[in-house]
């Protein structure tokens, strides 16, 4: 998708000053906002080839290019190390990369994608490249959790901050692709256009109104314990999404509590439930505790996960 059609983008490549760009970018966001089209838009204004000045670039195969993108990024995918194999970079690692020269192009750009899951060896190995960078080099790194990456990182990077957008402008980029019937309210708030659009595409747009289906059934004791956590964990989204659905959930209560506000849609039916708001609030903070260390963590259960939080909303709200 071109950056052209993405107006919350465009706006930011155009505040890009490329004659003073420093030699290592961090584009931070949300999954689904873009970052990856942004970083391939600025790669590509950055490998404007040396001689004939061409800006029609094909990233896949361009040799002056070099994508990592791992579900978890280790030392090896950063620097050598001699018996260290990738089954799709052999020994290839970011730091070689830089220093050889371009070859056809003006510069030499690595672009590096889940840079959260990068542990710190391999944060201090990449420092190497960023403290010392070789002449007409370039590193873009992506993360969607903030704050992921050593500070030393940041100190070195300039950083793009690319944050959500309304709900307004969400639903005008819908129409203007062709998507009148299903907008942004059917989605949780923290939803972004792409991520909005693939599901669409992929028919899991019901996700959202399913999973709050099953715990208004769960709380109205149509559904037991155990049979809600099988309808939840039939849903196909990740333990993360299910606990961001749930504090989506409880913010809404919170919020209509705090203001005074009726509930309207799949949460009327809230409107003359009793909760406390101490207690949701301290729900929500255990919910985004789990989150923070869901990322530090091997291996976590999800039926204990969803034991735990269900119980206790259900012992928070009384119907």
């Amino acid at each position: 998708m071109k950056i052209s059609k993405l107006k919350w983008l465009n706006r930011i490549y155009n505040g890009i000053n490329f004659s003073n760009l420093p030699h290592g970018i961090i584009i931070s966001g949300p999954s689904g906002i873009g970052k990856k089209i942004l970083a391939n838009k600025i790669s590509k204004d950055l490998l404007i080839n040396k001689n004939n000045k061409s800006d029609d670039i094909d990233l896949l195969n361009h040799p002056d290019f070099f994508t990592l993108d791992k579900d978890k990024i280790l030392l090896h995918h950063i620097t050598y190390r001699e018996d260290k194999w990738d089954d799709e970079k052999g020994q290839r690692n970011v730091n070689d990369f830089l220093s050889v020269t371009p070859s056809i192009a003006v510069n030499k750009v690595v672009l590096i994608l889940n840079a959260q899951t990068m542990n710190n060896s391999s944060q201090n190995a990449l420092l190497k490249s960023l403290e010392e960078p070789a002449p007409n080099s370039y590193i873009i790194i992506i993360t969607d959790r903030p704050k992921s990456l050593l500070e030393t990182i940041y100190s070195r990077c300039q950083i793009i901050n690319i944050p959500n957008v309304s709900q307004k402008i969400i639903n005008e980029w819908l129409i203007e692709n062709g998507i009148s019937d299903i907008n942004s309210n059917d989605f949780p708030s923290f939803s972004t256009p792409l991520s909005i659009l693939n599901d669409i595409q992929n028919d899991d747009h019901h996700n959202f109104k399913d999973f709050i289906n099953i715990i208004s059934e769960y709380l109205y004791n149509k559904l037991d314990l155990n049979l809600t956590i099988k309808n939840i964990s039939s849903l196909e989204i990740d333990l993360i999404m299910k606990a961001n659905y749930l504090i989506e959930f409880l913010k809404i209560l919170l919020k209509s509590n705090l203001l005074s506000e009726d509930l309207s849609g799949i949460y009327k039916k809230y409107n003359s439930s009793k909760y406390n708001n101490l207690k949701i609030s301290n729900l929500i903070n255990e919910l985004n505790n789990f989150r923070y260390d869901f990322f530090k963590v091997p291996q976590i259960n999800e039926t204990h996960v969803l034991n735990y939080f269900l119980s206790e909303i259900k012992n928070s709200i009384k119907i």
